[in-house]
């Protein structure tokens, strides 16, 4: 997926979609396959105390994402069928090449500094990267 998949939310931290539209994703790749608005509305769930979305604003939000390109959209007799682009992991890779790409092309020095020293106070995620860096240079000789 080409192009900028995510935008800063209030906290100022990026994400790649919206409130809604994650719930509505979450649902998408659980259905994994094509899908009809209707099916969407049947699968959300709601908190106590929450109303109910309405049909038409779920159908804006699928709308939207294919008109983002998040879904693909195709005719089904009086209706649409949609299906995600990519899966759930592709789409999260997408996402964390669309943010970490930049900084390791510009800001390569800093931003791997930046991680050495949040990795250094935490033992827990030290030891995951050094198990994934292991993993990565084991692809590469196999490679």
């Amino acid at each position: 997926m080409k192009g900028r998949i995510f935008r800063v939310d209030r906290t100022g931290a990026p994400s790649a979609l919206g409130p809604l539209e994650a719930r509505v994703m979450e649902i998408v790749w659980s259905l994994d396959g094509w899908f009809t608005v209707t099916d969407v509305v049947g699968q959300m769930n709601y908190k106590r105390g929450e109303r109910p979305l309405a049909y038409t604003t779920i159908k804006t939000v699928i709308t939207n994402l294919s008109e983002k390109r998040h879904l693909k959209k195709r005719a089904a007799g009086r209706a649409n069928e949609f299906k995600a682009v990519l899966s759930q992991e592709d789409f999260q890779q997408a996402f964390i090449d669309n943010v970490i790409g930049p900084l390791l092309q510009n800001q390569r020095h800093p931003f791997l500094a930046h991680i050495a020293d949040e990795l250094a106070s935490d033992d827990e995620s030290y030891a995951e990267f050094e198990r994934l860096l292991a993993e990565k240079r084991a692809q590469r000789k196999n490679g």
